[in-house]
């Protein structure tokens, strides 16, 4: 047991408690699969999770089916504990999204959105999504622009940045096998990245997103005023760019539904005086000014090819303090 908990320890940088399973709460399942398998629970991200540890042989139907009826009984996430397994077997059992662990081999939760393969491994074992995710830019940008995480174990840049610890994982490993650091630590988990600040945005702004997710035309006045002036508005306060009469304001993904209201109303942009961009993280964490950060700016511009936008990006670039 201590080497499942040892496993999940190191790989997520969390600590889990483990707990036999009392027999009374096995009351409801058919003989022939309690004497199966032992029966243990953590607790992982706040989340009741049984694991079932595999005594003896079996088939990828077979465990579907006694996983089934567990679930079904325990009315919890189960997870199956297995010994090393032939690599076939553990693709079937990913191709059936039939959640496992192998301890210090390979960890896949579909439950929990987990998949990590030999902990430690080269480039090549991990999957690398096309374009970088909204979290993992929005922690290079908090990094580069705001705040050092390095020193910070992955719980607490997860409490600072507003995300869960599991993502915060997730985007380490992305880091890690782009070459940008190294994850330390054992029973907590820290970034060690291994390039400066301009060296991390020189490799990373390729792979970047534009952060807008949509954005609507409106008139009207803005109840909002926490949100944080970006477009036009931000460029010229940060260079010698004329601004623009309409107002442009930047929003976290999901606050959508709490800005349309009786005073603004859907305008085509030649009569509004109010833009609303709906942005893929949350423009507030990156900026201690009214105006969005410079590099988030600079990503949403990146693709205009008007010749005093183009200037004024690099103007742009050129004034922050690496």
């Amino acid at each position: 047991m201590n080497e499942v908990t040892n496993y999940i320890n190191k790989v997520l940088g969390i600590r889990v408690d483990y707990n036999k399973v009392a027999p009374k709460k096995l009351k409801n399942l058919p003989l022939f699969i309690v004497k199966s398998y032992d029966f243990g629970e953590i607790k992982l991200f706040n989340q009741s999770v049984i694991l079932l540890f595999v005594k003896g042989e079996f088939t990828t139907e077979m465990l579907r089916t006694h996983l089934n009826i567990i679930r079904s009984a325990l009315n919890a996430i189960i997870v199956p504990v297995l010994p090393t397994v032939d690599s076939y077997k553990r693709l079937r059992l990913i191709d059936k999204k039939i959640p496992f662990i192998i301890p210090e081999k390979q960890m896949f939760l579909p439950d929990l959105l987990i998949s990590l393969k030999e902990y430690g491994n080269t480039k090549s074992d991990y999957k690398q999504p096309g374009k970088m995710q909204p979290a993992a830019q929005l922690i290079l940008l908090y990094h580069m622009q705001v705040d050092s995480l390095e020193g910070l174990n992955f719980g607490k840049i997860a409490d600072k940045l507003g995300y869960n610890p599991m993502t915060i994982t997730r985007a380490a490993y992305y880091f890690q096998n782009m070459g940008l650091c190294n994850i330390e630590g054992k029973k907590e988990k820290f970034l060690k990245f291994n390039k400066t600040k301009r060296e991390l945005w020189d490799a990373t702004e390729p792979e970047m997103i534009n952060p807008i997710y949509k954005y609507q035309f409106y008139t009207g006045l803005s109840l909002k005023k926490s949100l944080k002036k970006t477009n036009i508005n931000a460029l010229a306060f940060y260079t010698d760019l004329n601004n623009d009469q309409t107002e442009y304001l930047a929003m976290r993904h999901g606050l959508w539904k709490f800005i349309e209201g009786v005073n603004l109303r859907p305008a085509d942009p030649l009569e509004a005086n109010i833009c609303i961009e709906e942005w893929k993280y949350d423009p507030g964490i990156l900026s201690k000014t009214e105006y969005v950060d410079p590099l988030s700016l600079y990503l949403c511009f990146r693709e205009n090819k008007n010749d005093r936008i183009e200037m004024a990006l690099e103007k742009l670039l050129k004034q922050i303090q690496w």
